[in-house]
């Protein structure tokens, strides 16, 4: 029965909420933080009242009981919405810095199912960590998400990897399809019944196999493989790659358990060195196949800072890494990917050689591309990519400034700078375009938001002030929905955390949480159907939204 519903999830349209999915973080593979469109939220429907109701306090849900556990919370990710043996489920997968992940429906806030990853390297875990390396899960889970629109035709979303369990994922920035366009074919053959499967090759040299002495593929003691139902969402077997909540454990396996019912589809696979602090986990599909892509940051676990890839469609998963020596990699939303399947990074300032610079790498094989070195710019901000004249550009934030590149001549130095005030203090950019299709950028700084126009003047991008929001309390990374800007404070034991939306094109405030949260935010808000999700920082999620009937 159930391997039977996850069958028809794939091939029948749910009346879900509508609008996109936030499948990794910073929402999609170039980690703008926008989501373009939304059935409920706009300017409109949260100044005045509608057919939705009022935007509003939905519900809060405590996910961490153990007094002695860390509490920290990963960034949401959704599905919207996906059919199975439960009916028309909207789920956020969520996961506790304490190594559990929860799969929430989030119309009406209560656990579908959890699943804690048990750890297994050879290095013993980190119990004490510190806000450099926290011990436990840092990374946010992903689902599989395009970096580009799909050219194979009849096949289906995440770039032909077949029919969804859920949504399928769309083009960049657009979330993931409707169910309605999922459940197409596969377009590639399937292995031969019976097939033996290529035989493991030795570690990788420079990858998290080599560097932990162990090989890649390999199931760790006390996993799950092969949980029942599938979990393609095409009624056969689940390939890598295939719609699942991703996930990286602090001893460095990658496991991808199924959205139903959070079993591991695959056999978990040594994906970096354990304790390690792992940012922007993103699994990348295109027509080519899928490759896990995941940054490792602050020199935690005594290893060097480095981009890792996974290519998931091969059963070895080959490992391959760039490691940039004593530079730091910067930001919280790990790499960058550019509509051509380029990889981007920058680093923080220091004596290394590599610090201070921004870097394109080849997809999959993390081979150089090209470099741009800014001397002395402390760069903060992970880098997102934008389209200017049709083509990629690159946002980076770094000594209080803005940054624009062009990655097709990255060693001459950007293109544009801003003259000051961009902080970027929680290590993301959001990025949209307005109705008039104007280009903005906003950074979270120590005391509020601050936005900033990048227009066109004298055929080349220059940046222009925007607005800047009343003070706010150390603000988490700002995200744009429909043309609405939310962020929260972080806030006190004595004040806690408030969430906010702003009219993204004014900086005029047009709602606050009020007393709604009761602890300290920490973490990442992540948003889509209608609906806001704030992590506390004491595992209770929060959400906002317009109430749906039930």
């Amino acid at each position: 029965m159930a391997a039977g519903c996850a069958a028809m999830a794939g091939v029948l349209h749910a009346q879900g909420r509508g609008g996109a999915e936030w499948t990794t973080s910073s929402y999609d593979a170039q980690r703008t933080g926008w989501v373009r469109t939304d059935p409920r939220i706009s300017v409109q429907t949260m100044t005045k009242a509608g057919e939705f109701g009022t935007f509003k306090f939905l519900w809060k849900l405590k996910l961490e009981h153990d007094p002695k556990a860390p509490t920290t919370l990963t960034q949401p990710v959704l599905i919207d919405r996906i059919i199975g043996f439960r009916g028309f489920k909207s789920i956020a997968y969520v996961a506790t810095q304490s190594e559990t992940v929860h799969a929430i429906d989030y119309d009406f806030g209560t656990t579908l199912w959890k699943y804690h990853v048990n750890y297994t390297a050879s290095p013993p875990p980190v119990v004490l960590g510190t806000n450099e390396c926290p011990a436990g899960f840092s990374a946010a889970l992903s689902r599989p998400t395009a970096f580009a629109p799909s050219t194979a035709a009849g096949r289906g979303g995440g770039g032909g990897r077949g029919g969804r369990s859920g949504g399928g994922v769309g083009e960049p920035g657009k979330g993931a399809a409707t169910l309605a366009t999922a459940g197409q074919g596969r377009g590639a053959a399937a292995a031969a019944p019976g097939a033996a499967p290529a035989a493991a090759p030795g570690a990788v040299p420079g990858s998290a196999a080599a560097a932990a002495g162990n090989q890649p593929g390999g199931l760790p003691g006390g996993a799950r493989q092969g949980g029942p139902g599938g979990g393609g969402g095409r009624g056969g077997p689940f390939r890598p790659g295939d719609d699942a909540a991703y996930v990286v454990g602090s001893d460095g396996f990658l496991h991808a358990l199924n959205i139903q019912n959070g079993w591991d589809n695959m056999t978990p696979a040594l994906f970096v060195p354990s304790n390690t602090h792992v940012a922007g986990l993103i699994v990348a599909t295109s027509d080519e196949g899928a490759v896990a892509y995941a940054a490792t940051t602050n020199k935690c676990g005594s290893q060097p800072d480095a981009v890792w890839a996974m290519d998931l469609g091969k059963p070895e998963k080959p490992v391959t890494a760039f490691k940039v020596g004593d530079a730091t990699i910067a930001g919280s939303a790990g790499p960058g990917i550019g509509r051509d399947g380029t990889i981007y990074i920058a680093t923080a300032a220091g004596s290394a050689a590599e610090s201070s610079s921004v870097f394109a790498l080849e997809p999959k094989t993390l081979k150089q591309k090209g470099t741009a070195k800014v001397a002395g710019v402390n760069f903060t901000s992970s880098p997102a990519v934008i389209t200017w004249k049709e083509k990629d550009a690159l946002l980076v934030a770094g000594g209080g400034k803005l940054y624009v590149f062009d990655p097709a001549n990255l060693s001459a130095g950007p293109i544009a700078t801003s003259a000051g005030g961009a902080d970027a203090t929680n290590g993301a950019l959001t990025t949209w375009t307005d109705a008039a299709s104007l280009r903005w950028v906003a950074v979270s700084t120590s005391n509020g938001i601050a936005a900033f126009k990048l227009a066109e003047q004298d055929g080349k991008p220059v940046f222009q002030p925007g607005w800047t929001s009343a003070a706010i309390v150390s603000p988490l990374a700002p995200l744009v929905v429909n043309g609405v800007l939310f962020t929260a404070s972080s806030g006190t034991k004595a004040a806690p955390g408030v969430v906010y939306g702003f009219d993204a094109a004014t900086g005029k405030q047009l709602w606050t949480s009020g007393r709604a949260v009761t602890t300290t935010i920490k973490g990442s808000l992540s948003a889509g159907g209608g609906t806001v999700f704030v992590p506390g920082a004491d595992s209770t999620l929060y959400a906002f939204g317009f109430e749906i009937e039930k």
